[in-house]
């Protein structure tokens, strides 16, 4: 009889409601104790028609309990293999997404071509040079990382590079271009502050008042906008690393230079950003600037502010403008204005840009050296020593106060991780008048600057 009621349907009724989910034991026991207080339940659920009897229940009850158990052991067997399973995935996933050592950078092959017109047989700087951009960034938790990038750089016109040592222009022979750590810092979080706190590359916006390594801090905060990117205000202080500023009759001392041969502590930098869209393919931008430095018993300052904007006038063509302005009495106001088609991509082969670019730089505008992309003041360039050797008894002996002039460039992304680098600048040169204080001779010299270079991503 016990064996009929097993078969006949409810010990596997109760056996498959209870295995399956743990929270349905407390139900089948308790369809026991009802089938134990009426056994005569037990005739109408079975197909046996025999009478159910104690003991047949309690056997039951037995080996339910027995299965139960064995279904509960098997459970927790099971849920400790997942838990092990999700950890283990878990570190799979750290070690192929989010490695903690991440290691990137380009190299680039480049020749430069300047011409300045200052001597009819006056023979100008051949540059070739070739560079390695290393960035490394270790990420120390979810919030925090710290970065590098590291430069080296050979001149093969000379032979200099791979780094002898820190003498600068004046050190004869020395492969003064390489500099192994060239930023060092860490960035994170704080709240809604992202941070950055070390060496690091601070650029105004489109690279027009500042440009340069500095030794200090960064805060930026972002709102978020109607146009999907964010509002950024950005705060820097530090030491900067520029080569030199220059004085002018602000001082009354225009005949020196604020010198800073491989960085100074005296020389500090504030600066505040503010990046802002105020249309769907429109930013405006602004820059606040103030350097001090005292050096040689004497204490001097520079403020400039500069305002631009970037927009998209369609799908291809983008416009680019900015104007800056300082509070010096001297070359103190400057602009630039660009025309772009198209976008190079590295990551996009085939892709290429086309672009026009005008300036009106003037040397007390900018915070960084005398002026910005690449434009050239031969006196404080890092090759005047190969100027001066292929001009033997001739040496370079003037300074350049301004530029206003074009430049026209194109990008082309030929292989996937790869650009080729075109662009030709010419236009006029202002030379310095010592005797008029900072200001210009009225004398404009012919200046011409063409660049090619192959880089190589990875």
């Amino acid at each position: 009889m016990k064996k009929k009621l097993l078969m006949g349907g409810l010990l596997p009724a109760l056996v498959m409601s209870t295995c399956g989910v743990a929270g349905a034991q407390p139900a089948a026991m308790d369809t026991l104790t009802a089938m134990e207080q009426n056994p005569d339940a037990g005739s109408q659920m079975g197909a046996s028609t025999e009478p159910v009897t104690q003991e047949s229940l309690q056997e039951m009850r037995r080996q339910l309990e027995e299965q139960l158990q064995q279904a509960q052991e098997l459970q927790n067997r099971l849920n400790a293999q997942l838990g092990s399973l999700e950890k283990r995935m878990k570190k799979v996933e750290k070690r192929s997404w989010e490695p903690p050592i991440e290691i990137h950078g380009y190299g680039r092959l480049r020749w430069d071509k300047q011409n300045f017109d200052h001597f009819s047989n006056y023979k100008a700087a051949d540059e070739k040079t070739v560079w390695l951009n290393l960035f490394t960034k270790y990420r120390i938790n979810d919030t925090w990382s710290i970065h590098s990038e590291h430069e080296f750089v050979n001149n093969l016109s000379t032979n200099h590079g791979a780094y002898e040592g820190d003498g600068g222009n004046d050190a004869p022979g020395g492969k003064r271009y390489s500099r192994p750590v060239l930023q060092l810092y860490t960035e994170g979080r704080i709240g809604g502050l992202n941070v950055k706190l070390g060496r690091y590359y601070l650029q105004s916006p489109y690279k027009f008042t500042f440009d340069e390594k500095i030794d200090g801090w960064q805060a930026s905060y972002g709102i978020p906008t109607k146009w999907g990117r964010k509002a950024n205000f950005t705060v820097n202080a530090g030491k900067t690393y520029s080569k030199n500023m220059y004085a002018d009759m602000d001082y009354g001392n225009n005949n020196e230079r604020w010198d800073i041969p491989g960085g100074s502590t005296d020389a500090r930098v504030l600066s505040l950003i503010s990046e802002i869209p105020v249309a769907k393919n429109t930013n405006i931008t602004s820059h606040f600037g103030r350097i001090t430095w005292q050096g040689q018993g004497n204490h001097w300052q520079r403020k400039t502010w500069s305002f631009g904007f970037d927009t998209k006038l369609n799908r291809d063509l983008k416009l680019t403008a900015a104007i800056a302005k300082s509070d010096s009495q001297t070359l103190n106001k400057s602009h630039v204005i660009q025309l772009q088609y198209k976008e190079a991509r590295p990551d996009i082969p085939g892709s290429f840009d086309i672009y026009v670019k005008k300036y009106l730089q003037r040397g007390h505008t900018g915070m960084t050296n005398w002026f910005n992309d690449d434009i050239v003041c031969v006196t404080d360039s890092d090759f005047v020593g190969d100027v001066d050797a292929n001009n033997p008894g001739n040496p370079w002996d003037h300074r350049y106060a301004e530029f206003n002039g074009l430049r026209i460039g194109a990008d082309f992304v030929p292989v996937r991780n790869t650009k080729l680098l075109l662009h030709y600048t010419f236009g006029k040169m202002g030379l310095m008048d010592w005797a008029g204080n900072g200001r210009t001779n009225g004398k404009r010299d012919d200046y011409s600057f063409f660049r090619a270079q192959w880089e190589m991503y990875f």
